[in-house]
């Protein structure tokens, strides 16, 4: 479906932003010489891809919750399972703020999630759980979230 993959490929732009703040120095996404400080936290580029990768990363289990839906009680499972990507990127974020040196590794391990939730959701596609489209447009999605990903834990090391 077009519309998917427009908006799909859209939703990769915070993640280049971010890969570019962590390169560029934050001021390169406030459009100023010093880092954001919002409630006396430091907005940096590592930051960024964390909380939005966190949040992308729950919402893409939230689409296993809406399956489940259709297909419950048979697949109730799948209902943990939903939960499973929100409470792991939550695990990440929630780390990376109690441990800001290791951003590097939390990026890496938020990439890890992406790639997990990818190999599941390939396997309910060819199980026919998804339109013909979805996994490609997955598969090109992760690589980009990946790719940023890697990109700024790369930089961070």
């Amino acid at each position: 479906m077009r519309l998917a993959w427009i908006l799909g490929l859209s939703g990769l732009l915070p993640f280049v932003l971010g890969l570019s703040a962590t390169i560029n120095g934050a001021g390169a996404v406030a459009g100023l010489g010093e880092p954001m400080v919002v409630l006396g936290l430091t907005i940096d580029g590592p930051r960024l891809l964390l909380s939005y990768g966190a949040v992308i990363l729950s919402f893409m289990g939230a689409i296993h919750w809406g399956t489940a839906l259709q297909q419950a009680p048979a697949r109730s499972w799948l209902f943990a399972v939903s939960v499973l990507p929100a409470l792991y990127g939550w695990m990440i974020w929630g780390l990376s703020l109690v441990n800001p040196d290791n951003l590097g590794l939390a990026l890496v391990a938020l990439g890890l999630g992406f790639v997990a939730l990818l190999i599941f959701d390939v396997m309910r596609g060819r199980g026919g759980d998804f339109p013909h489209w979805y996994p490609p447009l997955r598969a090109v999605l992760t690589l980009g979230v990946a790719a940023c990903l890697g990109l700024a834990a790369l930089y961070l090391f």
